[in-house]
């Protein structure tokens, strides 16, 4: 145990000798190890942030799309090229017993604006002026296209669950009458609010309008979020799901000319029993899709568990690819420790001629080549955390610096330490000492 302290105590003193080539040597291991972290600390916040939104939802959940391939389906009640539900199938999931909530939805693709009428963008600029009745540039407009307009029943309120609708001046959901008389209003959630009304208030905002392509709609509710990292219903800030305005299904089909619905969400009464309504389900689609499975299905796990294995791959292949600087990194520690013990030479011939064996100069050097990976290791981690500070508090987004990945860094940088300190070590193990001490 003294040897072992010693030779930490010897590590020390060389690398604080030579600190500017220390540092330097550190540097690839530091930005490795950096990386690593931070990288999957990227990956596991992108992993948390689409687990919260997708349990943001809901509970017992079964999510319907057209056709069969997978996850996916139209583009809206225009854009999907007739490859779409019919009114038909969610009567007929409706009638199953253990469904609590069927939730149709259609995306509806027309632009959206929080003052002028907006036909779609595949119009010239000359038309647009012309359907917003005026010619003046002056006039301006404020036009989101990254906005959609997502149309459903009132179901959506009972069968997704959140933070709706937290006071009187937040507004309310669409009533029953006003979308079975396909009343153009429309909630709006706080994503889409953000961009619309910039510094504006849910209460100010509510009881004004909004278009979509040609329409004027009345805003009679918000999706507000008391907590701003949430976002109601549909969870995430920014860009994402809450980008939304929800409008009747009954408004978009008669803006549209078309009853097709692009996506189904179906809500099970008992959470047991969701894998069971679900197989009833895809019985009574078959039996009125003549026996072709022409959609898919996916339950709230399932879907949970295929965007964790997406992500969880994309996690490993950044970490692989920020461990590959690491390499790097042990490469250096090497090439440098190599370097160390040419110019060492003759202190290790006197240790040698004093009594020392080679295994104590073995571990001398390697003791020495660890301790150099330890320190790059400390340094990388400690930046890894300064790192997720800057990009919460300037992006927003904070990254999960987990123990178990932090611990995968620290151990690979030891392991890297170790297998790329031993060639070293055995060469000066290996020095003659007379020979050594004769080495100019």
């Amino acid at each position: 145990m003294y040897k072992f302290f010693e030779n930490i105590k010897l590590a020390i003193r060389a690398i604080w000798g030579k600190k500017i080539r220390s540092f330097l040597t550190m540097l690839g291991v530091i930005i490795g190890v950096f990386a690593i972290v931070l990288l999957i600390g990227i990956g596991e916040g992108v992993k948390s942030e689409v687990t919260g939104q997708i349990e943001g939802l809901g509970s017992n959940l079964v999510f319907l799309t057209p056709g069969a391939g997978g996850p996916g389906g139209g583009q809206g009640v225009q854009a999907s090229g007739g490859i779409a539900f019919a009114p038909e199938d969610v009567a007929t999931i409706e009638k199953i017993v253990g469904v609590k909530y069927v939730v149709p939805v259609a995306m509806v693709p027309l632009p959206i604006s929080n003052s002028k009428p907006v036909v779609p963008s595949a119009m010239t600029a000359e038309q647009i002026q012309a359907s917003a009745g005026t010619s003046s540039e002056s006039e301006s407009m404020f036009y989101q296209s990254s906005l959609m307009a997502m149309a459903t029943t009132t179901n959506a309120e009972y069968a997704f669950t959140g933070n709706v609708f937290s006071g009187a001046e937040y507004g309310r959901m669409f009533t029953e009458e006003e979308y079975d008389s396909g009343y153009k209003v429309a909630v709006v959630l706080s994503g889409a609010l953000k961009q619309l009304y910039p510094n504006v208030s849910a209460s100010e905002v509510v009881g004004g309008s909004i278009y979509i392509g040609k329409e004027e709609f009345e805003i009679v509710g918000t999706v507000e979020s008391e907590d701003e990292e949430e976002s109601g219903i549909f969870g995430g800030q920014g860009q994402g799901l809450s980008d939304i305005v929800i409008i009747p299904l009954t408004t978009a089909h008669e803006m549209t000319d078309s009853d097709n619905v692009d996506q189904i969400a179906v809500t099970v009464e008992d959470a047991d029993k969701v894998d069971a309504v679900k197989e009833e389900i895809r019985i009574a689609l078959l039996e009125t899709h003549e026996g072709v499975e022409d959609f898919s299905m996916l339950t709230q796990d399932e879907l949970l568990g295929m965007f964790d294995q997406i992500l969880g791959v994309l996690t490993t292949m950044l970490g692989g690819i920020a461990a590959i600087s690491l390499l790097v990194g042990g490469i250096g520690v090497m090439n440098i420790m190599l370097v160390s013990v040419t110019e060492r030479t003759k202190e290790i011939g006197l240790r040698k001629a004093i009594g020392a064996s080679g295994f104590d100069i073995m571990i001398q050097f390697l003791v020495e080549a660890v301790f150099l990976t330890f320190l790059g290791g400390t340094t990388g981690i400690g930046l890894a955390f300064v790192g997720s500070i800057i990009m919460d508090t300037q992006f927003g987004f904070a990254p999960v610096l987990t123990i178990q990945s932090i611990l995968i860094a620290f151990g690979f940088c030891v392991v890297i330490g170790i297998f790329f300190g031993v060639a070293p070590a055995i060469r000066a193990a290996r020095l003659d000492p007379i020979d050594a001490l004769k080495y100019e």
